[in-house]
């Protein structure tokens, strides 16, 4: 597994940089359409601030993208087989949330796998909902978590799936006393 915390930072700065350019936003642009100010969008790129998951996802709803195209360095053209020694992973400095990317989009595939891993007591808010619709199967592994997308709450426990289109405000909760582990398989819209 990549744990090089400051690596995957580093890529994730420059991949959020690089897609807003791409996009033509100016820094002005992606802070009003993600809520987050510019000065810390510009700390973020710059690799001057730690982001956390709630950040990290205002920012990437305001670039339709996903945190793992972000943790994604380069293109898996053709490969198939992703070892946990490839597969970086991003711990939130604020929760202790871990992000894995599993499996990333490629020229082979559209899907998109992560498993994350959320402490005891944390609740994980995605306030601001993405420009495109996402389509997201969530399988737990182990522990519960209680999935909220539009105030309509799931309690998911291990071994259940819930599929759910991301188009609304999504929060999950890991009870007291109990971590838990999921996967994200994410389709295209």
């Amino acid at each position: 597994m990549d744990t090089d915390g400051a690596g995957i930072e580093a890529r994730i700065a420059a991949n959020l940089k690089a897609r807003r350019e791409a996009l033509g936003l100016s820094l002005a642009q992606l802070a009003a359409r993600s809520g987050v100010s510019k000065a810390m969008i510009s700390k973020v790129e710059s690799g001057a601030s730690s982001p956390t998951a709630g950040l990290l996802g205002r920012l990437c709803a305001g670039l339709d993208v996903t945190l793992s195209t972000l943790m994604n360095s380069v293109e898996a053209a053709g490969t198939t087989h992703f070892p946990v020694p490839v597969q970086p992973s991003w711990r939130d400095p604020e929760t202790g949330l871990i992000r894995t990317l599993v499996a990333p989009v490629s020229n082979q595939s559209k899907v998109e796998i992560a498993r994350l891993a959320i402490p005891a007591g944390t609740v994980i808010e995605y306030a601001v909902v993405p420009e495109s619709p996402i389509r997201q199967h969530i399988v737990m592994l182990s522990g519960q978590v209680t999935f909220t997308i539009g105030g309509e709450s799931t309690l998911l426990a291990t071994g259940d799936c819930l599929f759910a289109v991301i188009d609304r405000p999504t929060l999950f909760e890991a009870p007291s006393g109990s971590p838990a582990e999921y996967l994200v398989i994410q389709e295209p819209a």
